[in-house]
């Protein structure tokens, strides 16, 4: 249950406790398959779940599932302050640029990192951009636009925002992140919308959350505090809820004509 596709690592904790009383009060039935997954409205690692489960009877699924809740209750991860500025002489948070370069740099699969404000990030974002280079790692971005205007084109104002984006905080050319965001931009307020969340995913196992933009106010002048969980139960429920706008539509991919 712990290697290969058969791994539930990833899948969040919240979900193995759904799935377990969902099978044992008889709402899921044993044999389990893709498509009752599906039907109790399982989205995400559905390969590994179907693979773990599929084919066997309740008492053994129950088996499975109780043995990967009882892991997650004897692994509890600690969550790490992270702190830009000034601080107490006894403060020991770490530094937000030092725990973005670290989580960057250690990328070996993917990252998703969305972002409200960004101010020539590039030194923030080199380290990513050499992971990727490196290691073939994949970067989903979701990004904040800002709302159009009454009568704007909506292809010149994502290419004049996205443009503008790029150049600034990725010159580095290819591979480059793709880059998402809210479609509720595109239509003329009130009301009014913003990608106001800051935070980072690395390869599904740490997820890093925090009031700091990606500026160079917010990761070295401001007073900002954030959050390092590496916990693959959370990370990935995190990135899940990001993927989700995707499936789900809300959230658009800027692709440069």
């Amino acid at each position: 249950m712990t290697t290969g596709r058969a791994s539930l690592k990833n899948v969040s904790t919240t979900v193995l406790a759904e799935l377990r009383e969902a099978i044992a009060s008889g709402r899921l039935r044993a044999p389990i398959d893709r498509a009752s997954l599906v039907g109790f409205g399982i989205r995400h690692q559905i390969d590994a779940i179907e693979y773990a489960l599929a084919g066997h009877k309740t008492a053994a699924c129950l088996a499975v599932l109780d043995v990967a809740l009882a892991e997650r209750e004897d692994r509890k991860p600690t969550p790490e302050l992270v702190w830009t500025g000034p601080e107490a002489p006894a403060g020991t948070a770490r530094d937000t640029a030092v725990v973005l370069r670290a989580l960057f740099e250690g990328a070996r699969e993917s990252v998703i990192l969305a972002g409200y404000s960004f101010d020539h990030a590039k030194e923030v974002l080199a380290p990513l951009h050499g992971s990727m280079l490196q290691h073939n790692v994949s970067a989903r971005f979701f990004v904040d636009v800002p709302q159009i205007e009454r009568g704007a084109d909506v292809e010149a104002h994502l290419a004049r925002c996205f443009g503008k984006f790029l150049a600034e905080n990725w010159p580095f050319g290819e591979p480059r992140p793709r880059v998402y965001y809210d479609k509720r931009a595109l239509k003329p307020g009130p009301p009014y919308c913003s990608m106001h969340a800051k935070c980072v995913v690395v390869d599904g196992v740490k997820a890093f959350v925090s009031s700091a933009n990606f500026t160079q106010r917010g990761q070295e002048r401001n007073i900002e505090v954030g959050v390092l969980i590496e916990d693959p139960s959370f990370a990935s429920y995190l990135g899940g809820q990001w993927l989700g706008l995707i499936d789900a539509g809300i959230a658009g991919e800027y692709v440069a004509g």
